[in-house]
């Protein structure tokens, strides 16, 4: 769907700068001949988290959706060699089906095409870390407020076509505030200017959401649509496994 190719090209780079070696390698994070960091082309305040994500439901959520899985980005701007600002976008799929119907009576009834539907949680959340990625194995801890949209949309292709959908609809979609903890740790990979990323995120949204999960959308003999909204609350946990990109060195103290 043309409103998630943003983030699923979020997607594709983190599964490039995922932890292997010839991955790092590929985006040109060689080790330097003398067996140090190489430099990186980032600003020495500034690094790029970049990870996968698996969302796990609690509570009444866990009722309705089993899991999810997506991508995730971000910013992070340190403030000194301990305490930054973070800001990350995300998005979770947490269903997808999809159909091949006739395009439609008579004569287009020759003509199959294929309707996906996609229920999937829009993300983002600004706030303050606690630990900086280095050259040293490091904890770090924060917390965040932000948004979670939780939105059910529809797409036409045709079908075994690899072009874009030629129709598409939001079928649901209700956003909430969200609250959040986590925490993790950053493990350097020797001689290159990014870190191992391994973390988990707690996630309160601020009140109860309506939401479509697959089955939730209904078509009648007669043809006409029925859709049969859940509402919950829908906090989760999520676990991150990514890379986080650091820019170049901090001058020594004095």
């Amino acid at each position: 769907m043309p409103h998630l190719r943003p983030l699923l090209g979020v997607l594709a780079l983190a599964c490039l700068l995922a932890p292997l070696p010839g991955a790092l390698g590929a985006l040109g994070a060689q080790e330097s001949k003398d067996g140090g960091e190489v430099p990186s082309s980032l600003p020495r305040d500034l690094a790029i988290p970049l990870h996968l994500q698996i969302g796990v439901p609690t509570g009444a959520f866990a009722q309705n959706v089993a899991m999810a899985g997506g991508a995730g980005g971000g910013i992070l701007w340190a403030f000194d060699e301990m305490l930054g600002f973070r800001a990350d976008l995300g998005v979770q799929i947490y269903g997808a089906e999809t159909r091949r119907v006739p395009l439609g009576s008579g004569a287009l009834s020759l003509i199959d095409v294929d309707v996906t539907t996609t229920n999937a949680i829009f993300s983002g959340a600004i706030g303050v870390q606690l630990g900086m990625p280095s050259g040293q194995f490091t904890p770090y801890a924060g917390a965040q407020i932000g948004f979670g949209s939780f939105t059910t949309s529809t797409s036409v292709n045709g079908s075994n076509s690899q072009e874009e959908p030629f129709a598409t609809t939001t079928n649901l979609s209700d956003a909430t505030t969200a609250r959040i903890l986590y925490g993790g740790v950053y493990i350097p990979l020797r001689g290159r200017r990014a870190v191992l990323d391994l973390g988990v995120r707690r996630i309160w949204h601020g009140r109860a959401v309506r939401y479509l999960t697959p089955g939730d959308i209904a078509e009648l003999p007669s043809g006409e649509v029925v859709l049969s909204p859940r509402e919950s609350l829908a906090d989760m946990y999520t676990i991150t496994l990514g890379v986080t990109l650091r820019g170049g060195a901090r001058p020594p103290k004095s």
